[in-house]
């Protein structure tokens, strides 16, 4: 009698989630392999891989606004410098495809405020064995987790003075103290059904639509049962799975037989069997993702479910609501809290893709330019071509009238950079006084770096961009920046308390020599008859004694 075996497709083995503690770290499996399965099914599968897009993409939505932005125009605009468009959907497509996303967290030298976000591959990043007290301290970054000695650590985000930290976005999850399971996980194997089902069609076509064969081995039966399992597996590692489409039997026959190979009928009603098998596995992905409706992330179904406007708008709502949203607020929250570190405190939220009314394309966090930015982009650096820094010196607002009535005869010459410039020298003024400011104002200014032209700091007087430190009784209104810097007009009722800063005059003299026509003029009159010609009686107030 011949040994027959019969050996049959690989079965689904769901991948352990092993908390290695052998270090001072803990790995989403072995090696943290268990990110790479979710990556494989993403890849892989379809259903999985479209819906996961979609979501992405309706988290993100038209970009990240803040409903106090006109209010908090400085905040907004320091913002925007921390977290690029770029990060944070990189950090939504960790989020939504692990159940979790990892932000390194960069601070300024003197560790004052965070000077950036970025994201972090959540694959790379694990995190650290709990303390007593069940917090965890640090996280550790590893490209490659077969090489523990190339792991780095890093502490977590608020548990240091370290310039680098790292934030873990991780809901909540029962059981888990390490790692968030994506919301997704009981599907994840109809993903790889899915792919598995997909591979088996295209090399069902390729091996000529056969369903398997009979190997029959010659003189099998001297072979001893060690032999046997080996001849079994090395074939076994050349033909299943479902790149080879199929199953083959192995029969062991006596030494008279001849190799043969017999192939298996075709069954006719086998495609039933997989267009079951293939809808079962499409309905479950749907079902582990929440989806509402398949046509809302481009899947075209029979059922008539969401097939026409009313129930398409009415998916998408209930989808949004109780799907999309908890993975914004989840976001939301992390960034707060870093942003909080800089006392920046905005109503952040994502404008939906479908709020047409007010459609705008995602680009920078919105794109959206505060004033205070285009002032920002008016400036140059303190080094001027042509000229040599001649000296430095807080305003003299009683000069300066003086100059402006000079100006305003037409003494300066028009066709230079600044109409405040003359034929030999070049005025340019600069934010100056505490280094340490609380208001966000005045760390913007001197964080810029710049210096500006005087008629460029003027034309802020009719423009937002210090809200809540204007002039009683309507503190979010525009004042003279040139005059109150960092906000108050003088008044008793104002409570917002004037401004130390102020700002300094920087004197470029020319470097080239030479004949020039013209007249330079620094004071063409006297100090005196510009006070007594000067039309605004506020015009040389000072916001704080120096």
């Amino acid at each position: 009698m011949s040994d027959i075996k019969l050996i049959q497709l690989n079965n689904y083995v769901k991948p352990k989630l092993e908390e290695n503690k052998s270090k001072n770290w803990v790995l989403n499996g072995r090696n943290n392999e268990f990110y790479k399965y979710i990556i494989d099914r993403f890849n892989g599968s379809v259903t999985n891989h479209a819906i996961i897009t979609s979501y992405c993409n309706l988290i993100y939505g038209q970009g990240l606004f803040a409903k106090n932005s006109s209010s908090n125009a400085i905040q907004w605009a320091n913002f925007k410098t921390i977290l690029s468009v770029k990060e944070l959907r990189k950090i939504i497509a960790d989020f939504q495809l692990f159940g979790e996303a990892s932000m390194q967290v960069i601070k300024s030298k003197n560790r004052e405020k965070v000077t950036g976000i970025f994201h972090l591959p959540k694959q790379y990043v694990v995190p650290s064995l709990e303390n007593q007290e069940g917090e965890i301290e640090s996280y550790f970054f590893n490209k490659n987790w077969s090489k523990p000695n190339d792991a780095q650590e890093f502490s977590s985000f608020g548990t240091s003075d370290d310039e680098i930290e790292i934030y873990n976005i991780k809901p909540y999850s029962a059981g888990k103290n390490y790692f968030a399971d994506p919301d997704y996980l009981p599907s994840l194997q109809y993903a790889e059904m899915e792919e598995e089902i997909s591979n088996f069609y295209n090399n069902f076509l390729k091996n000529g639509l056969s369903a398997g064969y009979v190997i029959n081995v010659p003189d099998g039966q001297v072979l001893t049962a060690e032999e046997k399992d080996n001849f079994e597996y090395q074939i076994k590692r050349k033909l299943t799975g479902s790149p080879n489409a199929g199953k083959f039997v192995l029969n062991f026959a006596n030494k008279e037989a001849e190799i043969t190979i017999v192939p298996f009928p075709t069954n006719e009603n086998m495609h039933k069997q997989w267009d079951f098998l293939s809808n079962e596995a499409r309905q479950q992905i749907m079902t582990g993702h929440l989806l509402t409706s398949p046509m809302l992330v481009g899947i075209k179904d029979n059922t008539g479910l969401g097939n026409n406007a009313n129930e398409l708008d009415e998916a998408e709502s209930q989808l949004l609501k109780r799907v999309i949203a908890p993975k914004q607020i989840y976001i939301l929250e992390a960034i707060n809290d870093v942003i909080a570190f800089n006392g920046i405190s905005l109503d952040l939220y994502f404008k939906a893709l479908s709020d047409v009314e007010n459609p705008i394309l995602p680009t920078e966090l919105s794109n959206q330019k505060s004033e205070l930015d285009l002032f920002f982009e008016l400036g140059e650096s303190d080094v001027l071509e042509g000229y040599e820094l001649e000296s430095v010196k807080p305003v003299d607002y009683e000069e300066e009238d003086a100059v402006q009535l000079a100006v305003s005869t037409g003494v300066a010459r028009s066709n230079s950079s600044s109409k405040y410039d003359t034929d030999f020298y070049a005025f340019r003024y600069r934010y100056a006084g505490n280094q340490n400011p609380e208001r966000s104002f005045c760390k913007a200014m001197l964080s810029s770096n710049k210096i500006f032209r005087r008629e460029d700091i003027e034309a802020l007087t009719t423009k937002i961009v210090n809200p809540g430190f204007g002039k009683h009784p309507n503190p979010n209104d525009p004042y003279s920046i040139w005059l109150y810097k960092g906000g108050g007009l003088l008044s008793a009722k104002f409570v917002g308390g004037t401004c130390k800063h102020y700002w300094e005059k920087m004197t470029y003299k020319k470097i080239k020599k030479g004949k020039v026509t013209g007249v330079d003029v620094k004071s063409p009159i006297s100090i005196n008859k510009a006070t007594k010609e000067r039309a605004s009686g506020i015009a040389g107030i000072a916001p704080h004694d120096r």
